[in-house]
This record gives structure tokens, C-alpha cells and sequence, in this order.
């Protein structure tokens, strides 16, 4: 009967273990839920083009981290975010430089007159 107990006991443990690793969150995993809204933001507050090819990269990157193909899916993150940055920054550059370089070709015209 001990044995019988120590055995189940070891079974329970074991299986309370492995349900907790298979459980536990990846050092990377709250990344995975906000690439694609990341993206699609992207889509609507910056350059759309950049930002469809990152949403399209971060739904391949959450593919691959479900299916555990890590390293995949750490490249292909790592290239939605860049190009989420691209598309914020190609964004800024047309909302803030644009302006700026009009107003200076301005200025050179109506000094050179």
C-alpha cells in the first residue's frame, strides 16, 4: 500500500511539473501578443506599406512560436519589428520633415530674389 502511494505521489509530481513548463510563459511571450496589434497600428499610424509586410511577418512569427519553432520565429519577430519601426519612422519623416524641407526651399527662393 506505501508503494502504491509513493507512486501515485511521484505520478502527480511529475505531471504538476510538466503541466507547469508547458504552461509557463517563454522569456519572449508577451512580445508574441503584441507584434501583430503593434502591426497593424503601424498599418494605420504609419507608412501602410511597411506596415502590412510587418503584420504579415509577425502572424508568420507567432505561427512558428505556436508550432515551436523558436529561432524561426525569433528572426521573423525581430524583422516585423523593424519594419514597425521603419513605418513609424518613414510616417514621422513625412509628417514633420516634409514640411520643414518645403518652408527651408521656401526661405532659399525668397532669399535668392
Amino acid at each position: 500500500m506505501g508503494q502504491v502511494m509513493e507512486d501515485e505521489e511521484k505520478a502527480a509530481e511529475s505531471l504538476m511539473s510538466n503541466m507547469e513548463t508547458a504552461h509557463s510563459p517563454s522569456p519572449i511571450h508577451c512580445c508574441w501578443l503584441r507584434l501583430p496589434h503593434l502591426a497593424a497600428i503601424s498599418i494605420i499610424c504609419g507608412c501602410s506599406c511597411l506596415g502590412i509586410m510587418a503584420l504579415v511577418f509577425a502572424i508568420k512569427a507567432e505561427e512558428r512560436h505556436k508550432a515551436g519553432h523558436s529561432e524561426e520565429a525569433m528572426y521573423l519577430g525581430a524583422r516585423a519589428r523593424r519594419l514597425i519601426v521603419a513605418s513609424f519612422a518613414v510616417w514621422f519623416a513625412v509628417l514633420f520633415l516634409g514640411p520643414l524641407l518645403l518652408w527651408l526651399l521656401s526661405y532659399t527662393i525668397a532669399q535668392a530674389e
